[in-house]
């Protein structure tokens, strides 16, 4: 498990926080429920659980736009 802040060179919003597992199993443990709230069962695969998801959505833009070759060349750059 890794955790990274893309707002730094991710070109995502501040506030924006990554977490990425191995594989499927860990990343498991992470989704938090919650099955005695009055509204019914609450299930969150987040830790900001219902907060507004507007840097999500923008972390995630910036995410697919750049792509994997994207944040390599990226990298390339800073580090040379």
């Amino acid at each position: 498990t890794i955790s990274c802040d893309p707002h730094k060179y991710g070109f995502a919003p501040k506030g924006a926080s990554i977490l990425m597992f191995r594989d499927a199993r860990l990343r498991h443990c992470m989704y938090s429920f919650a099955t005695d709230w009055t509204g019914g069962i609450y299930a969150t695969p987040t830790m900001l659980g219902s907060r507004p998801g507007g840097v999500v959505a923008a972390t995630w833009a910036a995410m697919m736009t750049h792509g994997e070759s994207g944040y390599v060349d990226s990298t390339r750059r800073i580090v040379s």
